[in-house]
């Protein structure tokens, strides 16, 4: 696999984190196995995103992202073993013969998440509409998860599963294999991702107060590139405008300017090209896609994960929509626009873009081909025409009163 091809599947599956979540923190997913007497052994509580690649009908290689929806339902093929020491096992099913299955194992001090199994219908055509294949695939991974007997295992973390053709992306999990009670277990075992990017935050009574606003974002050029040249070919300001339920239950809001500190990769694809830009608690994903009916390339996703976000209810914010039309402009035409755009990507979470000139995919030479304006700076140019043209008339109206006035004068006073 070529190094261009690994980060394409690295920055679009991390695309994939984000998908179909919602800040306030997503509600996540809960499910219990109990054995024959109605016991409670495994409990598995997590957010889950898929990413898998297929081939189409016009053989070309697709991603399809998709969330484990709020209806997946724990399988009857779900066991707790026959004893404390045998493995275990907690089967998933959702959508149309779609399902994902954790297998546990334990020893006197240890249980482990020892695979993750992913089936996946590419018959489905809600997720798969292009699909070349309609069977049923299966892959799985180790998933490196462990802890300590009769603890709950708790990431909060965002952890990348890959397998063969897919790949699954789990956060703000909370797993307990062999449950000694009813419930979690008191004690935790908490992964080394959340260790390393905890914050530590001091008790208050004090209702937290909103950040001032920031100043514009500076101006910063970005470039995409791989081996076959440039496909995007941006410069821009970057404003993150967010709105979360604080751990006090209060509505905040949080406004970040994306700085020249933030680290800048991508990917090229025929049909797709994407912008990263990551710091040190600030991951933001830009996806552009092109219309090859209209010929127009236009920004269809946006993803931002922000962690650690101690304010915020669950630690963190991630939100994601892939179904925008932004920025459109003709290929080999470059989008701009001087004017503040407020970029809606869902109700609580807008992209501010200042001073923009995009291109995407057709980029000649590095360099921005013709410029096609923006509506609003359309309108801004329109506006002072507009009054211009009106101040015009209204001076031609004064002056032609005034000469007729003058010759009306002239007219009562005839020579003797």
């Amino acid at each position: 696999m070529s190094h261009a091809h690994h980060l394409l599947k690295l920055l679009l599956l991390l695309l994939a984190v984000l998908a179909g979540s919602q800040p306030h923190g997503a509600v996540a997913a809960k499910f219990e196995v109990k054995d024959v007497t109605n016991k409670t052994c495994t409990i598995v509580e997590l957010l889950m995103n898929f990413s898998i690649k297929y081939e189409t009908v016009e053989e070309k290689e697709k991603l399809a992202f998709f969330p484990i929806p709020e209806d997946a339902v724990v399988s009857g093929n779900s066991t707790c073993g026959k004893g404390s020491s045998e493995s275990s096992l907690l089967v998933v099913t959702f959508g149309t013969g779609h399902s994902v299955s954790f297998s546990f194992s334990r020893n006197s001090s240890v249980y482990y998440a020892e695979k993750l199994g992913v089936a996946y219908n590419l018959g489905d055509k809600h997720i798969f509409p292009d699909a070349r294949r309609n069977d049923v695939s299966f892959s799985s991974e180790s998933t490196g998860i462990n802890a300590q007997v009769n603890t709950t295992y708790v990431c909060m973390t965002a952890q990348e599963i890959q397998m063969a053709n897919a790949t699954v992306v789990i956060s703000a999990a909370r797993i307990e294999a062999y449950v000694p009670g009813s419930d979690y277990s008191k004690e935790e075992t908490v992964c080394e991702a959340d260790k390393t990017t905890s914050t530590t935050t001091v008790p208050t009574t004090v209702t937290p107060t909103q950040p001032p606003t920031p100043k514009d974002p500076v101006s910063i050029k970005y470039n995409v590139t791989s081996s076959n040249g440039t496909c995007l070919l941006a410069q821009m300001g970057l404003q993150l405008n967010l709105t979360y339920i604080t751990k006090y239950n209060k509505t905040g809001v949080e406004i970040i300017n994306i700085d020249s500190n933030a680290t800048a990769s991508g990917f090229c694809e025929s049909t797709s090209v994407g912008l990263s830009l990551k710091s040190e608690r600030t991951s933001l994903w830009l996806f552009f896609s092109m219309n090859e009916t209209s010929k127009k390339s236009y920004l269809s996703g946006v993803s931002v994960h922000i962690n650690p976000f101690p304010e915020a209810q669950g630690g963190a914010l991630n939100v994601t929509n892939t179904s925008l039309n932004y920025l459109q402009a003709t290929l080999g035409k470059s989008f701009k626009c001087s004017s503040k755009q407020i970029l809606q990507v869902s109700p609580v979470f807008a992209l501010d873009v200042f001073k923009a000139q995009v291109q995407a995919f057709t980029v000649q030479n590095g360099k921005f081909g013709e410029a096609e304006e923006c509506l609003l700076d359309q309108n801004n140019m329109l506006i002072p025409i507009i009054v211009g043209a009106a101040l015009a008339g209204l001076v031609l109206i004064v002056l032609i009163a005034y000469l007729i006035g003058r010759k009306r004068s002239h007219a009562g006073y005839q020579t003797i």
